[in-house]
């Protein structure tokens, strides 16, 4: 059950204000007095929250954003709720969700809801704004950056579902007055966190930016991964179904992907990209997330793609982009040091959570016992995992790699170049390798990962050390 910020239940001198029926599940102004509701608080906090709490201190505008549905309104209400508890009186906090088309319609909203929150509230303390799905207003950095300007004693968090278009808003009129932070599904390590806490706690110290392999083979650490290898394994498998989306953890399997496919793509393909892009073709949209659903982790060019859909090259260029700017799909190019081969192979295409995936294709707990399809499953894992770790919308680390064999994935950030090639079975032979052997003599690189079912240890090959690591443990390890 989780905690509580009190809100009330009454705000009519302050909705009266806009003269808006359409407003009462916009706006929360937080304070003590009169009748109240209770809004549920999620008790588990991402570890992003730590960092958020250290934001409430300074003066910059906070911005959270990322995928639908990853926790980003649940962040703002656990900050409240820090801050409630620290004795910021309520009548300094508000909180204002812009999900009513009356209110983003008006230019002027953001210095309206001040000026009416302040004309209620009048204080010179400092006061605490909270605006959610900004990105539905016009010119919302414009009205922030004029308030910021003014040095006004205000602390704005704001979040948003499109990263890119609010980069798009910011990159000028707010440079050098918002810091950024980003939400992503669930990472397997959270997944376990927020189902069994002990489960966390045995990856304390162990899950450092390279993944070193000793502390793994440590013989404490051994012995506590087997002691939690039963719940491990059987949450692996939940996460592999439903995905890292907080919204389905509690709904049985058929409740869940009846809520991804109507509810969740919906907002995202009739609300986001209409808004966020001016999408005027919708279907057609539509129709290459479910070509790439059929395709996850597999390579493709774009004019397979375009012929597949009877559409043109740029076309599918331009959709893929949207598809990657609204979260639910990822992208990944070959490993070259040469950029103009990185631009011209083919692509590696991901849908960004399994659970969404296996929403689109209809896949239930029997999809667990085929060894192709749980591969996959694992593999679209590794890969949100890795892309959400190490790449931006700006910056991509993440890269696949092919000769005559190929390596899944190449992480090349900060000096460092790291091969990984996921095969989740126990059993391997010299062929398994040859895609990660051959890569890591031609880049003269010295380790490699394999990301295998049960397999946990190392072993040397022509001077190369290879390292077997469980996906379940891998996936703890971020």
């Amino acid at each position: 059950m989780g905690r509580t910020v009190v809100i009330p239940s009454s705000l009519a001198r302050f909705l009266s204000a806009f003269d808006s029926r359409d407003c009462n599940s916009s706006v929360y102004s937080i304070h003590g007095s009169g009748g109240k509701d209770e809004k549920d608080v999620q008790p588990y906090h991402r570890e992003i929250f730590e960092e958020l709490v250290k934001e409430l201190e300074g003066n910059l505008i906070t911005g959270i954003i990322g995928a639908r549905r990853t926790g980003k309104t649940t962040l703002m209400y656990q900050l409240i709720e820090h801050l409630l508890i620290n004795k910021i009186e309520p009548r300094r906090i508000l909180m204002f969700t812009f999900d009513s088309p009356i209110m983003v319609a008006d230019k002027e909203i953001i210095p309206k809801i001040l000026d009416t929150f302040r004309e209620l509230y009048p204080t010179e303390e400092k006061l605490y704004v909270f605006f959610d799905e900004i990105q539905y207003v016009p010119e919302w950095s414009r009205w922030l950056k004029s308030h910021y300007d003014r040095k006004e004693n205000l602390k704005f968090v704001i979040s948003g579902s499109s990263g890119t278009l609010i980069y798009k808003d910011t990159s000028e009129s707010l440079a050098g007055r918002i810091s950024f932070y980003r939400t992503h599904p669930f990472t397997f390590y959270e997944f376990c966190a927020y189902n069994k806490k002990e489960l966390a706690e045995v990856f304390q110290g162990l899950r450092t930016q390279d993944f070193e392999m000793e502390p793994l083979l440590n013989r404490e650490t051994q012995a506590r991964l087997e002691f939690y290898r039963s719940e491990f394994s059987s949450l692996f498998n939940r996460y592999l179904l439903f995905g890292g989306i907080p919204e389905v953890f509690n709904m049985d399997l058929k409740a869940a992907q009846k809520w991804m496919k109507s509810d969740y793509l919906g907002l995202v393909f009739y609300r986001d990209l209409l808004k966020s892009f001016e999408v005027r073709d919708v279907k057609s949209l539509e129709e290459l997330f479910f070509f790439a659903a059929g395709v996850h982790a597999q390579r493709v060019n774009y004019s397979t793609i375009a012929s597949t859909l009877e559409t043109r090259i740029e076309t599918v260029k331009q959709y893929l982009y949207y598809l990657e700017a609204v979260n639910v799909l990822q992208i990944i190019n070959f490993y070259s040091r040469s950029i103009k081969k990185q631009l011209r192979a083919e692509k590696k295409i991901y849908i960004a959570d399994s659970g969404l995936r296996n929403a689109v294709l209809g896949n239930r707990e029997e999809a667990l016992g085929s060894e192709d399809e749980v591969s996959i499953m694992v593999e679209g894992a590794v890969a949100a995992h890795l892309i959400n770790r190490f790449s931006t919308e700006f910056s991509k680390y993440v890269y696949y790699w092919r000769s005559v064999y190929e390596v899944d994935f190449v992480v090349d950030f900060e000096n460092t170049i790291l091969p990984i090639e996921v095969k989740y079975r126990n059993k391997m032979d010299a062929r398994d390798l040859k895609g990660l052997l051959g890569f890591m003599e031609k880049f003269g690189v010295r380790r490699g990962i394999v990301v295998s079912k049960d397999m946990l240890r190392k072993e040397e090959i022509d001077g190369k050390e290879i390292d077997y690591i469980p996906a379940r443990v891998f996936l703890c390890l971020f």
